[in-house]
């Protein structure tokens, strides 16, 4: 399990996308509450490509293919700590101000759609542990 601390920049993966999300506190002993930031979309299959692409978009965002939406506004989540992985820092951060700062970065309601979208993939598809309840817990949305 990874040692996760408050204030740290973590992320969860499903399929071709990358929620970031900083650390707010221990939920228990096996669950993160944490806040959403930044969704990664159409990143390429295995980790290490995903890493590579990300850096690739840091470095240049115009030349990059990735979908990014700015979660400002989404509700904390609290989510089972041995899914998330330790962000690169200098990554995340160049990617959150390329898209802060930004003129258009698309309708705040379609960052939602696509938020929500990923948390019930991610947990239908969930590759949890058979120790961690999930089949008969219900997803729930706050908004």
């Amino acid at each position: 399990m990874v040692n996760i601390n408050p204030g740290q920049i973590v992320y969860l993966e499903c399929l071709d996308q990358r929620l970031y999300v900083e650390a707010i506190q221990l939920a228990g002993s096996a669950r993160l509450w944490c806040r959403p930031l930044m969704l990664v979309g159409h990143l390429p299959h295995g980790s290490r490509q995903q890493q590579l692409m990300i850096a690739k978009a840091a470095a240049d965002l115009e030349a990059c293919s990735l979908e990014l939406y700015d979660l400002k506004t989404a509700p904390d989540l609290v989510w089972p700590i041995d899914r998330f992985k330790l962000a690169l820092d200098t990554d995340f951060f160049a990617l959150l101000f390329h898209l802060r700062i930004a003129d258009d970065t698309g309708p705040e309601e379609l960052a939602k759609q696509r938020f929500q979208y990923f948390l019930h993939t991610c947990w239908n598809t969930g590759n949890f542990d058979d120790d961690t309840p999930h089949s008969s817990t219900k997803l729930v949305s706050i908004r």
